[in-house]
């Protein structure tokens, strides 16, 4: 069966994210570089930007930081 288009970019998706959460780990790029220029380009949607919000304020919560 062949492989549908959206199988294939959702692939391409996931093996990005992978690579992107792999340079934050090690510490090549900052979280907060990656949401600066999805600001600035205006690449990021206010339902992206509210789950980032709870998700850091969650993390936040844990660390006692908030």
């Amino acid at each position: 069966m062949p492989e549908e288009p959206e199988d294939h970019e959702s692939e391409l998706i996931k093996q990005m994210f992978d690579e992107i959460m792999k340079m934050i780990r090690e510490k090549h790029i900052k979280l907060e570089s990656i949401v600066q220029r999805m600001v600035e380009q205006g690449t990021i949607s206010e339902e992206s930007f509210e789950r980032v919000y709870k998700m850091l304020t969650e993390y936040g919560k844990k660390k006692q930081w908030v």
